[in-house]
């Protein structure tokens, strides 16, 4: 069993390599890309309820962190599925989020791989 720390890295590296990417991705291929990555972004939203802990009414960090992704991130990425064709300011702005997403995980990595020395 990975224990929180060890779990939080994998949380990061999935969210660099498999979110932040698809959407960078998106943003990048605009009309030309594949539907099945559309269908890949679609799973990922329906997986939030049994990956994230649902929210309660507290204040805390980390359930501040789960109603973002069931109020914000599961809608944004079932619109990105269903809807599927976008303007081009939309795309340079699925774009930009890839970004942000990767570049702020990354930055989460590295400070926690520096915490464990590797």
């Amino acid at each position: 069993m990975y224990n929180l720390h060890q779990y939080k890295i994998i949380i990061n590296i999935i969210h660099i390599l498999i979110q932040g990417s698809l959407l960078v991705y998106i943003g990048k291929k605009k009309n030309e890309t594949p539907t099945f990555i559309y269908y890949i972004i679609g799973i990922l939203a329906l997986l939030i309820p049994f990956n994230i802990h649902k929210p309660t009414i507290s204040t805390s960090r980390l359930n501040l962190i789960n109603i973002v992704h069931y109020i914000i991130v599961m809608p944004l990425f079932l619109y990105i599925a269903y809807k599927q064709k976008f303007t081009i300011e939309t795309y340079d702005n699925i774009f930009i989020l890839g970004i942000i997403i990767i570049v702020y995980h990354l930055y989460k990595l590295v400070k926690r791989l520096k915490l464990i020395k590797i």
